[in-house]
């Protein structure tokens, strides 16, 4: 089995949970970290194994023993380090959204053309068992043509409010769901009309959304993505869909993880979908993404499963929304 040496750049707790898949991985041998405060870097290498720690990423791209590497910084520093990676002949995971902006993601996308370097970007829901089960009744037309789709993302407030700093629940969540909706329907978006409601918290962005998508070929999609929910929510994520085709439907429900613990601080349903840790090593979705990336690279071969081209659609989608709730009007996409 063929190890790639692989390295993350950004360790806040998602590059943590990145790095922490990598280092399990029988054919990843994690080689450089990489945070902006070299305390941190130093402590995950140790805690990591990892023999190299710098708080210069491009120092880290540069060296010529890594060959691949995920990139989990905030969305607004994805580019410089994609794209010196690239210059640098690496092959690139990077968190999504793929790029604060359409721009920033065509230049993304054509330094990996330039460098012939794998790129992909972790839309981590076509990984789940679920919802990749789901796009495969759809592929073999199980339920017909779709006619329209409804996904909801709802988190409780305490937990998300400090993310508002970094964008929206359309951008950083409900592209999850509209990711989704594209990749199932085979399609673009033509027009969308979304509305976000400020609750008066404080918070820098709005928590509650709602987006309605009309595709081209005449379907519809509502995405709802309220990070406003009670503090008791005994969900980790409130996460449905569904699909209606011609001639069937699809029902997903990932809020019903499965277990129940009832304890001193009440009722909760503890993630088991995306990253929970079972026999002290860390399951589901991510891992499942993490793997046929650095499979990917380790074989060669194109990663189709979730390519940065749609990835760009998606960003193209979500940024429209936005822009359709700050002016109160629907957004035709070009």
């Amino acid at each position: 089995m063929k190890q790639v040496n692989v390295g993350v750049v950004g360790l806040g707790w998602f590059g943590e949970k990145h790095l922490q898949v990598l280092s399990q991985l029988p054919n990843a041998r994690v080689v450089a970290v990489c945070s902006r405060t070299r305390e941190r870097a130093e402590d995950m290498a140790r805690r990591y194994g990892v023999s190299k720690a710098y708080t210069d990423w491009e120092r880290m791209l540069s060296d010529p023993e890594l060959e691949a590497v995920s990139v989990v910084t905030h969305v607004s520093d994805h580019a410089k380090p994609v794209i010196t990676a690239f210059e640098h002949g690496k092959h690139v995971l990077v968190e999504k959204p793929i790029a604060a902006s359409l721009d920033e993601a065509d230049d993304m996308i054509r330094a990996a053309k330039r460098s012939g370097a794998h790129f992909m970007v972790g839309h981590i829901l076509r990984f789940e068992n679920r919802y990749a089960l789901a796009k495969q009744a759809i592929s073999e037309g199980r339920i017909g043509r779709i006619l329209s789709m409804y996904a909801r993302r709802n988190i409780p407030g305490v937990f998300a409010r400090p993310h508002l700093r970094y964008g929206t629940p359309i951008s950083l969540d409900a592209i999850h769901d509209t990711d989704l909706m594209l990749w199932y329907l085979g399609d673009r978006v033509e027009s969308v009309y979304a509305t976000m409601l400020d609750t008066g918290t404080g918070a820098p962005n709005p928590e509650i959304t709602w987006t309605v998508y009309s595709f081209r070929g005449g379907s519809k999609g509502v995405c709802e993505s309220l990070w406003f929910l009670p503090e008791n929510t005994p969900y980790a994520i409130d996460a449905k869909m569904e699909v209606l085709g011609d001639r069937g439907a699809l029902y997903i429900d990932c809020a019903e993880s499965g277990l129940l613990i009832n304890d001193g601080s009440g009722v909760k349903m503890p993630d088991t979908v995306h990253w929970p840790v079972v026999h002290g090593g860390i399951v589901g979705a991510l891992k499942e993404e993490i793997a046929y990336f650095v499979r990917c690279v380790a074989e060669d071969r194109k990663p189709v499963l979730a390519p940065p081209e749609d990835a760009r659609a998606a960003l193209e989608a979500v940024l429209a929304a936005e822009e359709s709730a700050r002016e109160g009007r629907v957004v035709k996409l070009s």
